[in-house]
């Protein structure tokens, strides 16, 4: 287990310096009277500093030194307990409890996959997409023109595909179809990017697009 607890700190931006330096005494030893835990990570973002810990004994100890940190400096904020939900795959609020039979992590799966299916409806675009590099540009060209046919959308570079899928489940499976179905030596990646204007096949590409292996 490994940073899966946060503790989220809102405080004024022009004060934020002040809790990373008062962190930083505490690092070193030197606040008397404040609980320290055994091991965290500190990061910091327009007002918010994010303490991730290891383990909820690690969190618990983390929110009590930030409470008497600020308490000592005079620094006004808001903190929240998190822990990272890997079903919900976001930050949750610690005190709720987490899927622990087989039939609350499926019907967790089931909420995530719902929600990732309305974002890509509502963005217009897929949330997730199946990357696939042909061994050569016939390959590619051939392997594209033959899903298009099959109604599939896609862009096509050089020796790469990116087909869309409205959330994680369907990318895995699009991917295990086409392992079957592709040239030998293709490879495959599924990836949770948004891809903007992905419907509109004719829309320009994105600038970008990174793919695993030699750019070949």
């Amino acid at each position: 287990m490994h940073d899966e607890f946060r503790i989220e700190v809102e405080v004024p931006r022009e004060r934020v310096g002040e809790l990373l330096d008062a962190l930083g005494s505490l690092e070193r030893g030197s606040l008397a009277g404040v609980p320290s835990p055994k091991h965290v990570a500190v990061t910091h973002e327009d007002g918010h500093v994010f303490v991730y810990a290891d383990s909820p004994d690690d969190a618990t100890r983390s929110r009590a030194a930030l409470e008497a940190i600020l308490a000592q400096e005079r620094i006004e904020a808001q903190l929240s307990s998190r822990r990272w939900h890997p079903e919900e795959e976001r930050w949750e609020d610690a005190s709720l409890p987490l899927p622990s039979t087989p039939a609350e992590h499926a019907a967790e799966h089931e909420r995530l996959e719902k929600t990732e299916t309305e974002e890509s409806q509502a963005a217009g675009h897929p949330e997730w997409e199946v990357r696939v590099t042909l061994p050569s540009h016939h390959d590619a060209r051939a392997f594209a023109e033959r899903l298009e046919s099959e109604g599939y959308p896609l862009r096509r570079h050089w020796r790469h595909l990116q087909l869309g899928t409205r959330d994680e489940d369907e990318a895995r499976a699009l991917a295990e179809r086409l392992r079957a179905e592709a040239p030998e030596g293709s490879s495959f990646e599924v990836a949770g990017d948004a891809w903007d204007a992905w419907a509109e096949v004719t829309a320009p590409a994105r600038p970008f697009v990174i793919f695993g292996g030699l750019g070949q």
